[in-house]
């Protein structure tokens, strides 16, 4: 409804459109801000039933209606009432508020909000240092082409959209330093506009590249506390192998490894199921088991295709981490080690490793 009230608001605007279909985007328009305007309703309905309601009936629905939740919702359905109230022309107009009600399910922007909180700090004092720079920009600007430029840069405020211009290197050209003092200052606002904005991008960066690790972290926990082969162990052994394994979700079918491939990782299954095809067998592994860990082992290539017989989410741990994590490890890795012993010692194949 979003994607449809949005197209309808850009069409309504293109006159040619508005003139030969002007019925059908007022009737899809009214739709669509029925249905935000009954979501508001519905929603207002069910604040008690919430599950982070704290309260119960009106007192409940007051609380939800208070909330950031709550006013945007009414917000996205303010379209309605002023298609109602006056001309639908206008109305659709305001319909682009709806674009931003898709932003609660969003978890990048999640975790956009929780860094920038976490950040605050780091770039408030950036942007201090940005309205410094900007207002000695400006102050210099001012005494340094004020008499060759009285209309550009004639006071501090008429030199101020110099400044935002060059120091944000945007550069419209409308206003340029002519003496040769302004124009090296016209180089240094721009060098430390680079500076300034690089600083906001790398905390930014950093402190979304550490959320990502930090909810990554957390879904491996997660998954590595519910493989059965690590359930008998302590929670730092279990911190220290999710920082080390990294989840992925294979659909059904796919082929997670084939045979002849150099083996560089092992894999933990903790859901689905795979199918490990043997010549001339098929074994079935599930949730608890892993494979693949002889090829690291040895060295050898894989002997065998494993195959997705379900959709699963795999737990890999690559070469270079298995290596550090036999010697940090000295029990998990007897462990491996005994049950690759004992899969050769049976005669399977290399890669396979059924034991949990």
């Amino acid at each position: 409804m979003v994607l449809v009230g949005i197209a309808i608001m850009l069409a309504d605007t293109v006159a040619a459109w508005r003139q030969a279909h002007y019925r059908l985007l007022d009737a899809g328009f009214q739709i669509a801000c029925a249905f935000f305007l009954a979501e508001y309703l519905l929603r207002l309905a069910a604040a008690p039933g919430a599950p982070a309601a704290h309260r119960r009936g009106w007192r409940a629905r007051v609380t939800w209606m208070l909330s950031p939740g709550g006013i945007f919702d009414f917000v996205g359905a303010l379209p309605g009432l002023l298609d109602i109230a006056f001309s639908p022309k206008y109305a659709s107009l305001y319909g682009f508020v709806w674009v931003f009600k898709p932003a609660r399910y969003s978890s990048g922007l999640t975790s956009l909000r929780l860094v920038v909180s976490r950040a605050r700090h780091a770039l408030l004092s950036v942007l201090l240092a940005f309205c410094i720079v900007l207002l000695a920009a400006d102050s210099l600007a001012y005494l340094l082409e004020s008499n060759a430029q009285p209309k550009l840069f004639g006071s501090i405020p008429l030199a101020l959209w110099w400044a935002i211009v060059t120091l944000t290197t945007t550069g419209y050209g409308d206003a340029t330093p002519v003496t040769p003092a302004g124009r090296v200052l016209a180089g240094v606002v721009m060098v430390s506009g680079i500076l300034v904005f690089a600083l906001w991008a790398g905390i930014l960066a950093t402190g979304y590249a550490e959320e990502l690790r930090r909810r990554e972290f957390l879904r491996t926990w997660d998954l590595v506390a519910k493989v059965p082969f690590f359930k008998n162990v302590g929670a730092s052994i279990i911190a220290d192998v999710a920082r080390l394994l990294r989840a992925r979700d294979y659909p059904a079918r796919a082929v997670i490894v084939r045979r002849g491939e150099r083996g560089d990782c092992m894999y933990f299954i903790a859901s689905g199921e795979v199918e490990v095809r043997l010549r001339p067998d098929k074994v079935r592994l599930g949730p608890g088991e892993f494979f693949g860990e002889i090829a690291l082992l040895t060295g050898g290539p894989r002997n065998a295709t494993v195959v997705a017989a379900q959709p699963c989410t795999l737990l890999t741990l690559d070469i270079v981490d298995f290596r550090q994590l036999v010697g940090r490890q000295p029990d998990l890795a007897r462990v491996v080690s005994e049950e690759a012993e004992r899969r050769i010692a049976a005669g399977q194949p290399a890669p396979l490793l059924s034991g949990g």
